[in-house]
């Protein structure tokens, strides 16, 4: 059977403006929590679990550094200032559209002398994420 794998182009938008440059996305995606409910009923031996609640991921964003990109250093100022940002990520090799909110976590600027110059940002999905 072939694959089904594609090779496509993420975009990601924080507050309605398109990071420059990116290079590589990670992390998307939440993960419910577990709830055990093991009782005298429960089957001998074992333990049950029920889904709890939903836990947002941490989203990792990596980009050419540019010190004149406008959508970077919004960014950078939303995480300085400690505020969440709207997110859109589109994938477009099958147009899918990830949107949430996010606690703007960090960034770094990972300095090169023999590679370009980069950087990562780090957000924690707060809230659903609506797939479209």
């Amino acid at each position: 059977m072939a694959t089904a794998a594609t090779i496509g182009k993420w975009t990601v938008s924080t507050d309605a403006a398109n990071l420059e440059e990116v290079l590589s996305v990670s992390g998307l995606g939440k993960t419910n929590d577990t709830i055990e409910v093991t009782n005298f009923d429960s089957p001998a031996g074992t333990k049950e679990y029920i889904p709890g609640l939903a836990d947002g991921s941490e989203i990792s964003v990596e980009c050419n550094y540019i010190d004149t990109a406008t959508a970077q250093a919004a960014l950078i100022a939303s995480v300085d200032a400690g505020s969440s940002v709207a997110v859109i990520m589109t994938y477009d090799a099958t147009a899918a559209v990830y949107t949430f909110t996010a606690a703007a976590q960090s960034w770094n600027i990972v300095p090169s002398t023999s590679d370009q110059n980069r950087i990562e940002f780090s957000m924690k999905v707060s809230g659903d994420i609506t797939i479209t």
